[in-house]
């Protein structure tokens, strides 16, 4: 704001008493561009006209004076001691033609320790606009003197200003709280705050505390969490006392952490920035290997731009630091800081620069705490931080790790948790809103323009489209679908669908599910399109066959995946090059060794567990598995088919692990004899907000698996509901912890489908924040009249993938048949049986003649005889190769040329006469496909051109035991 200020000079009085009368209000102007004038001067932009005549008059020269030789109570001057004040002295009116906002300062010190000051409605004229004047409005003025003890003779002067706007925040003065603050700030997973050597930071350090009900847990189980003296509140975000630090105990405005404007983190970011930063630049240090980037921050990168910020990455603080950045946010490094990037730190922050620093929870040990305790003590800050988690059974979002508080210390920081205006859209999730659509960008996000004229992201809630651009696609995500190249073009026509049916400029209507929040992953509204002809876009674009749907807590989930059932039935849209019975199987190996996420040991009521009931043990001997036959109910110490642990999902990787052949056994040893259909995994009782549990769209790679064996996987969010999967077409139901629990009909239709020889299958997790959820197993499995519960957390510090709270074993019960490949089993997914044959040698476009020389061998790793009459080999373009006659002992080989020659029992020929151009049998389990030929003469040239794309483990035989193609 442009402030123009108006000079008075008043003299004052003494104590014997005394007249004070004003200068040339009308003429002393600070800038020569305002003037002040008695109310008769119709040019002037302030008019002064006074109110009371026993204290205030127009003298003989037409100025303005103030007489206080009258007091009250009689007498003259003013007497030590005593405080005097007038209400409405004189007048000041706007005469301009713009809103303004008036000040005032004042030196009296000219007057011993007496006090002068103007005042409006008794508080007093500070030198920040204050008070605001719009055009035509006026206000009394008042008077208050404070004679002091040893009041003197002497001059005040006062200087009045006015701002040409009005004011921003009327009534914030310095020390003067704002009218209004944030209520609520969200902290996902986030870790706590310390002082130096592990001490409890001084309270007047602790801008933002976690709420009373918030514990400290050591979520990585390592044991280097430091505790909290008792009754002390858990300290989240802190400011130094004596450098321009600010630090908060996980990335504060992160897209996928913070659901923008919903909760004041991104108001308070921007405060600090406002508050300690000196200029426009502020650095975001991605030299450290920080997961979190500004990338992660999109949301307030964007917002910080819209209040004249320029936010951008450095990976070279040395050099950057020393250009224009007034500040600096530090996530947690993965890698340290070098003395000199250390010593740069320090010497921006003795300049004044801001540093700001973000930890994250120690959760699966994914923290760098150290890394940026060491930074902190590069730069001698008071602040350290926490190896530890918190987590807030009451106060959170959903989940028990992302806390939520309102204990903000707006005494000691009022500017930093000032409520903005003008954050985004002020939406209510329960209304409906009339928007132009602008632009589409895919099949699932648009962006529309509001009545008001801002435009805002629509992620369409409830469905996936395929992945456009250069975009990597999970190809698990989408059942049968394992051709990515035609996923992509599919992807491309799921736009134009779109573009279609949300017609730019067309006018629809958004709405969104309470259950879901406004906003998601980068800022984006989570909504409904309702289409002008009444029909809502997310249903019409899966009922259409162009979306998936997407497997959250969404309320209308069952219903759509009623549609998307529909529409792959049909082959519509994308489901055209769905193929779910050709998807081979894959990593179908014996068990060897499992892992288990977040895992709980298993008991029973009595709380122990008798041991011919615990197929699967830690190294230590703590159940991890416990299955009770009688109830066709099986407990898991953790959510074995999670797919973080991938390493295709940045996981530590599952290669080595079994985890999904063993829950397909469990699967089959729990259910009725010869049960099939579906598995069905619950997702509406919390699970996809949670870590530790599972929904169907947190467990892809398991769907891809079973599809190997023709087996579908879905999920259900509501079992006393008419739609989504019918249970008694599905073999088994898997819940994983749920933080909501089931409604009694929802239970009464799991006993229903157990009663009928459905397995069900319970997994608990050991996470600290999971008691909750364990409950709600326990009393699921107590209703099914199962004995087993979840018991305590266990973790392993010597075997475990990720951390200690995911124990990996190898101590299994081998008298249970769990941990053979799946296809050893009678019923093997397809019907059909299989042998221990495994690729043993493989030659593929070898020099010379490749149609004698290619040739790929197999080894019979079982302990009996295998017949291969019936099995297949096949390429990727429909050749194929049929055995028969032919059987190999254990421990010998058979091996296939692609050329021509005279079978032997131990070698065959691609070229002798049994080969096709398609096969019609049920290929070998994990078939082998040798890849497309080098050319089109394959046929000639032999058929393991480019071997391989994929390599067998284990054959499987085809129903009929023999190939019905040739």
């Amino acid at each position: 704001m442009k402030r123009r200020s108006v000079i008075i000079g008043l003299g004052a009085t003494a104590a014997g008493g005394g007249a004070i009368a004003t200068g040339a209000f009308d003429t002393a102007s600070a800038e020569r561009d305002a003037t002040v004038a008695l109310a008769d001067d119709a040019s002037s932009l302030l008019s002064l006209t006074p109110l009371d005549d026993e204290f205030a008059f127009v003298d003989d020269s037409g100025e303005l004076a103030l007489v206080f030789d009258e007091v009250e109570g009689g007498g003259t001057g003013f007497g030590s001691g005593t405080v005097y004040e007038v209400g409405e002295v004189f007048q000041v009116s706007n005469q301009g033609t713009e809103d303004l906002g008036l000040f005032a300062t004042v030196d009296d010190g000219a007057i011993g320790d007496a006090e002068f000051a103007l005042t409006v409605d008794g508080e007093e004229l500070g030198p920040d606009p204050t008070v605001e004047l719009d055009v035509g409005e006026a206000v009394a003025v008042g008077v208050e003197v404070d004679a002091g003890d040893d009041p003197t003779d002497g001059e005040v002067s006062i200087t009045v200003g006015v701002g040409d706007g009005p004011i921003e925040d009327p009534g914030d003065g310095p020390g003067d709280a704002p009218t209004e603050f944030v209520d609520q700030l969200v902290f996902d997973s986030t870790a706590s705050l310390l002082a130096e050597d592990d001490g409890y930071l001084p309270s007047e350090a602790i801008a933002v505390a976690a709420e009373s009900t918030a514990q400290s847990v050591d979520a990585d189980g390592n044991g280097d969490a430091t505790t909290y003296p008792d009754d002390e509140p858990l300290p989240l975000m802190a400011v130094d006392q004596n450098l321009p630090v600010v630090a908060f105990g996980f990335p504060f405005g992160q897209d996928d952490g913070v659901t923008f404007g919903e909760y004041g983190n991104e108001e308070v970011l921007l405060n600090v920035l406002d508050e300690y930063a000196d200029s426009e630049t502020v650095l975001w240090d991605e030299g450290h290997g920080q997961f979190y980037d500004l990338a992660s921050h999109s949301g307030f990168e964007g917002y910080a731009g819209e209040n004249g910020y320029d936010v951008a990455a450095t990976t070279d603080l040395e050099t950057d630091l020393l250009g224009p950045a007034s500040a600096i946010v530090i996530t947690s490094p993965s890698e340290s800081f070098t003395p000199d990037e250390l010593g740069a730190l320090d010497d921006f922050a003795d300049a004044g620069g801001l540093i700001v620093l973000m930890d994250q929870s120690d959760f699966n040990n994914f923290d760098q705490t150290d890394n940026l305790n060491a930074v902190a003590s590069g730069i001698d800050t008071q602040i350290r931080f926490n190896d530890n988690q918190v987590i807030d059974p009451e106060n959170n979002t959903g989940a028990q790790f992302v806390p939520t508080t309102s204990d903000l210390d707006t005494e000691n920081y009022p500017g930093l948790f000032a409520d903005r205006e003008g954050l985004g859209l002020e939406l209510d999730p329960t209304e409906e809103y009339e928007v132009e659509v602008v632009s589409v960008a895919d099949g699932d996000t648009a962006d529309v323009a509001f009545d008001s004229g801002i435009e805002d992201t629509v992620r369409i809630l409830g469905i996936d489209t395929p992945e456009t651009g250069d975009t990597e696609e999970r190809l698990q995500e989408y059942e049968g679908i394992d051709d990515g190249p035609a996923l992509k073009t599919k992807g491309d026509e799921a736009t134009d669908y779109a573009e279609s049916q949300l017609e730019v400029g067309s006018t629809v209507t958004l709405s969104f599910d309470e259950n879901e929040g406004l906003r998601g992953n980068f800022n984006r509204l989570l909504g409904f399109l309702e289409l002008p002809d009444g029909s809502v876009y997310n249903a019409k674009a899966i009922e259409d066959g162009w979306a998936r749907v997407y497997d959250s807590g969404l309320a209308n989930h069952d219903a759509y995946w009623d549609l998307e059932r529909a529409a792959r039935d049909a082959g519509d849209g994308i489901w055209e090059i769905s193929d779910v019975a050709d998807t081979p199987p894959m990593g179908d190996e014996p068990v060897d060794e499992l892992f288990v996420p977040f895992a709980s040991s298993v008991a029973t009521a009595n709380g122990d567990i008798a041991g011919d009931r615990v197929p699967v043990s830690s190294e230590g001997g703590d159940p991890l598995v416990g299955v009770d036959e009688a109830s066709n109910v099986a407990l898991l110490g953790g959510p074995l088919p999670a797919e973080s642990f991938e390493s295709d999902e940045d996981g530590p990787g599952t290669e080595p692990y079994g985890n999904y052949v063993f829950l397909a056994n469990l699967i089959d040893a729990v259910s009725a004899d010869g049960r099939e259909g579906s598995v069905v995994i619950d997702g509406g009782h919390g699970q996809f907000a949670a870590d530790y549990a599972l929904s169907a769209e947190d467990a892809a790679y398991f769907q891809r698996y079973l599809e190997g064996f023709a087996i579908e996987f879905d999920g259900k969010n509501d079992f006393d509901d008419d739609t989504g999967r019918d249970l008694a077409e599905a073999r088994a139901v898997i819940v994983t912890a749920p933080d909501d629990e089931l409604g009694s009909d929802e239970v009464a239709a799991i006993e229903d489908f157990r009663d009928d020889g459905g397995a069900v299958i319970l997994a608990g997790a050991g996470a600290e924040d999971a008691a909750d959820a364990r409950d709600n197993l326990d009393a699921l499995a107590a209703d099914l009249g199962s004995d087993l519960r979840t018991g305590d957390a266990v973790t392993d510090e010597e075997n475990n993938l990720g951390g200690p709270e995911n124990p990996t074993t190898t101590n299994f019960d081998t008298d249970f048949d769990l941990f053979g490949a799946y296809g050893d089993g009678d019923d093997g997914g397809d019907g059909g049986s299989s042998v221990d044959l495994a690729v043993d040698e493989l030659v593929a476009d070898p020099e010379g003649d490749q149609t004698e020389d290619e040739y790929v061998s197999f080894v019979n790793q079982g302990d009996e005889t295998v017949d291969l009459d019936g099995c297949v080999v096949d390429d990727e373009v429909d050749n194929s190769y049929t055995f028969s006659g032919i059987s190999v002992d254990p421990g010998t080989t058979i091996t296939l040329y692609t050329g021509s020659g005279n079978d032997t029992d131990d070698t065959v020929y691609w070229g002798a006469g049994r080969r096709s151009g398609t096969t019609a049998a049920t290929p070998c389990s994990s078939r082998i496909r040798t890849g497309t030929p080098s050319s089109s003469t394959a046929t000639e040239r032999g058929r393991l051109g480019q071997f391989p794309t994929r390599t067998a483990g284990v054959f499987r035989r085809g129903e009929s035991g023999v190939d019905e193609g040739t």
